[in-house]
């Protein structure tokens, strides 16, 4: 049985399709910049920033749908302070 609409299938695809590439892309730097050999800020720093960025698509496509299921069940989310 499949889960959700139609909709929010692609919306969960394009944030998975996001993230492994963000993850090819971040590995591959990592090797080509030879990142393991670096001083350790600079291996941190990578760290945190492909963290961050992994981070950002997740909290987007989330809020995305979660916005999609709340509409789809006619539920409102209070507003926040």
């Amino acid at each position: 049985m499949a889960f959700g609409t139609p909709v929010s299938r692609k919306l969960l695809m394009t944030m998975v399709l996001l993230v492994v590439g963000l993850h090819v892309v971040a590995i591959a730097i990592y090797y080509a910049a030879d990142i393991a050999r670096r001083p350790n800020p600079v291996q941190t720093g990578f760290v945190v920033v492909w963290t961050l960025a992994t981070l950002g698509i997740v909290l987007v496509y989330m809020k995305r749908i979660r916005r999609l299921r709340d509409a789809a069940i006619g539920r409102r989310r209070p507003a926040r302070p």
